[in-house]
This record gives C-alpha cells, sequence and structure tokens, in this order.
C-alpha cells in the first residue's frame, strides 16, 4: 500500500485538470483586488506560486 505522504505528490485530474500534485491554495488575495479586480500584484503574486510548484 502506498504511504499517504507520497499519495500528496503524486498527479492528479480534477475535473479535466491535470495537477502535479494534490497541495491546493485557496484564493488568499481578495483584500488586495478592490471591487474584485485583480491587479498586476495579485498576477505576480499567484505567477511567483506557480513558478515555485506551489498550488
Amino acid at each position: 500500500m502506498t504511504d499517504a505522504r507520497d499519495m500528496l505528490f503524486t498527479p492528479v485530474n480534477v475535473a479535466g485538470l491535470r495537477l502535479r500534485n494534490r497541495f491546493v491554495m485557496a484564493p488568499m488575495t481578495r483584500n488586495f483586488s478592490p471591487g474584485g479586480v485583480p491587479s498586476d500584484g495579485v498576477a505576480a503574486y499567484y505567477r511567483r506560486r506557480v513558478e515555485a510548484d506551489v498550488g
């Protein structure tokens, strides 16, 4: 049987989207998006997360 910790790093398909691992992040930038419109800073934040393979 596979160790549960190993499963966290296994790719998975969710609603047709292929994810490299099973770590997810909640959208945490609502306070930085006045009127619900994300700024360039918000896009840069998520870009850094993706480049680091987080979320």
